[in-house]
């Protein structure tokens, strides 16, 4: 081949190598970093509430709202204040289970509850950043049966910023709620929740997000573990794998000054 051409398609390779990178750099100029597609996980961030330990409303803690000085007071502060023990139900070892203790620390101040929850990183990565969920919702209690009645109404929801998680670490963190005004002879039931976030950030920027299609699931009152059967290559329902996260809750009864004490349903017995 005549030396003129050869030397005609070098240029032309580095003419093309050169548009190529100029392409490059137009979609991805220096400091621009991609936009990665998250990760998924099963295990997750897992949030308690000492309302687990409280499942009828007339066992959980009672506060007392008198509507002439508009102040609350915790009954028995105290005694709800005490240490939990949550045992081995958040160890990371089953074969070494831990015995993990904390202390809610119920306070009010003015028109504000708060309160202790406690979180664990099991997601198997470390957590530089993500945002949980607080929820409220406030429904009025018959004092007759100790049950909810009418609407549930929620309250504002608002996000729970945690940051440098490690794996495997738990951690206390701060829940703060907007108490209600009931009526000077009204019962009400305020849960306050706690929601695991959707997604979480790696220190290097990842993005993971909390998928349940390959959670195992035990049913309460029974040791049979069920998985949900969902095609591998289908796309679970964003507000569907949304609904599955983990969360805690805590539940009290807030009463008016002259309201009646909530009474607990009988107790149905075999003769």
């Amino acid at each position: 081949m005549h030396s003129k051409t050869w030397v005609w398609l070098g240029i032309g390779a580095v003419l093309i190598l050169a548009a190529v990178n100029l392409a490059i750099l137009t979609a991805f100029p220096p400091g621009h970093q991609h936009m990665q597609e998250p990760l998924k996980r099963v295990n997750w961030i897992l949030p308690f509430g000492p309302g687990f330990e409280y499942p009828d409303p007339c066992e959980s803690p009672i506060i007392t709202y008198d509507a002439d000085n508009e102040t609350w007071n915790l009954r028995n502060a105290t005694a709800w204040n005490r240490t939990i023990s949550l045992g081995d139900r958040y160890s990371l070892d089953p074969a070494r289970p831990e015995d993990i203790r904390y202390t809610p620390d119920i306070a009010i101040e003015s028109d504000r509850i708060s309160l202790d929850f406690f979180i664990r990183n099991l997601a198997g990565e470390d957590c530089a950043r993500a945002d949980l969920a607080v929820t409220t919702e406030t429904a009025s209690l018959n004092t007759t049966t100790g049950s909810p009645e009418g609407d549930v109404l929620p309250g504002a929801s608002t996000s729970l910023p945690v940051d440098d998680l490690a794996a495997g670490e738990w951690r206390e963190v701060r829940v703060m709620a907007d108490l209600p005004q009931p009526g000077p002879e009204e019962v009400l039931s305020l849960t306050i929740g706690l929601a695991a976030p959707y997604t979480l950030t790696t220190p290097n920027g990842t993005p993971i997000d909390f998928d349940f299609r390959r959670a195992t699931v035990t049913i309460p009152g029974s040791n049979t573990p069920w998985k949900e059967e969902i095609d591998p290559g289908s796309t679970p329902d964003p507000n569907l794998n949304r609904d599955r996260l983990p969360g805690g809750s805590a539940t009290f009864v807030v009463v008016g000054i002259g309201a009646p004490e909530p009474v607990p349903p009988p107790t149905l017995r075999a003769e």
